[in-house]
């Protein structure tokens, strides 16, 4: 009797620490930029860079995850 196919697991590549740093740091910028031209006001870039910390870090383990 024929075993059913199984399927296999595509594991994603790892995202490196750079790659990681590098997407934080381009998200960022463009969120304070955003900000900047939809409010005239500059927004605190500490503040800006660990809200989209945590967002792709959510997006990275949700990948990793999944």
């Amino acid at each position: 009797m024929k075993k059913p196919a199984t399927r296999k697991r595509v594991l994603r590549p790892a995202v490196t620490p750079e790659q990681r740093y590098h997407m934080i740091n381009d998200a960022a910028y463009f969120r304070t930029l955003k900000h900047q031209l939809d409010t005239g006001e500059a927004e605190d870039q500490a503040e800006s860079w660990c809200e989209v910390e945590a967002e792709i870090d959510a997006v990275l383990k949700h990948q990793h995850a999944g």
